[in-house]
């Protein structure tokens, strides 16, 4: 079986959105793979920018969520990758 680019897309939505959690990916699949992964990507950074201010303020939730948006982080960054790759071989998705 060779891969689509329609399947392509749908591959890479699917691990975005385990990747992203719920909330943080877009749901319709209208936007571009890469601008919606690049959108998580930063509201990840926005969220462990904030978990790095709560650690620094004493406050008990800060680590987990700090380690909790690093994770999501390196998740993001392998499906980017990853698109990275589709893209090369079916154009924009």
């Amino acid at each position: 079986m060779q891969p689509t680019p329609e399947a392509t897309r749908e591959a890479l939505l699917k691990l975005l959105a385990l990747a992203a959690g719920p909330g943080l990916s877009d749901d319709k699949g209208t936007e571009i793979v890469n601008d919606q992964i690049e959108r998580c990507i930063e509201r990840t950074k926005a969220e462990a920018s904030e978990g790095a201010a709560l650690v620094d303020a004493c406050a008990p939730h800060g680590k987990a969520m700090l380690t909790q948006a690093q994770k999501r982080l390196e998740q993001l960054q392998a499906v980017k990758t990853l698109e990275i790759v589709a893209r090369e071989n079916f154009g924009v998705l």
